[in-house]
């Protein structure tokens, strides 16, 4: 049996509306860290840690992923033959969402809210709520898990025969958040998240970022076992 439906109108309906969310938001969270209020000492080091923080990482990831995708899926509905470039890409759109996107978006959601409801001040202190509003915060940490879903149902693929691209890009792109996340604790004196400076110096310090590593990888080979269900194998889905 082969899959003939063409998805793509439905992924692009996702790209749009990630782009518009996502893409709006930036622009709030960009004009309310401008004037009088950077003078306020708190919100002056949260605006100096803004790339330490996980979530504005995957606020990029989840701006250039849309566009990713729009290149990829427009030829097929415009009824244009595709350049070997955009095949290229459309592989690389898979491997892109299964590594980054899918674990990255899934872990923030389904750690940052947990550690928010019993104490927000460990993860998103109150202060924050001076220039970024609960609306905001809830498309960084809430959106993105159904933007996830969406695509995820609507992108056929299948489990890799390796694994070995989709980890590399996993580590690489931890170990890179890890480089960013101490320099600039060595250049600022401070950690985005509070629940870091009480850890430090503890044994729990190190295990948070083994937990993380551990966590992001189960989540990305959980992927797998539920895909299967909702698309078979490669040999069974197919699309123009």
């Amino acid at each position: 049996m082969t899959l003939t439906k063409n998805y793509a109108p439905y992924r692009l309906f996702g790209y749009v509306s990630a782009l518009a969310l996502h893409g709006g938001n930036f622009l709030v969270m960009y004009f309310a860290l401008q004037g009088d209020i950077m003078k306020d000492p708190e919100i002056e080091t949260f605006a100096a840690l803004q790339w330490a923080y996980i979530t504005i990482w995957n606020v990029i990831f989840q701006l250039a992923y849309p566009c990713l995708g729009i290149l990829c899926d427009l030829p097929t509905i415009l009824e244009i033959k595709e350049h070997v470039l955009i095949k290229q890409l459309k592989t690389y759109r898979e491997i892109i969402f299964a590594s980054i996107i899918l674990p990255v978006g899934i872990f923030i959601t389904f750690v940052f809210w947990p550690i928010y409801l019993y104490d927000r001040e460990l993860i998103f202190p109150a202060f924050i709520d001076k220039v970024l509003s609960q609306g905001s915060n809830h498309v960084m940490h809430t959106a993105i898990f159904l933007i996830i879903v969406w695509e995820f149902i609507f992108l056929p693929k299948s489990a890799p025969q390796s694994h070995k691209v989709n980890l590399a890009h996993i580590f690489g792109c931890y170990l890179s958040y890890l480089t960013v996340l101490f320099s600039t604790h060595y250049r600022i004196g401070a950690w985005p998240y509070p629940f870091l400076k009480l850890m430090l110096g503890t044994i729990f310090f190190p295990m948070i970022f083994i937990g993380v590593g551990v966590l992001v990888h189960l989540i990305y080979f959980a992927q797998w076992p539920i895909n299967k269900l909702i698309w078979g194998t490669k040999e069974v889905v197919k699309e123009n």
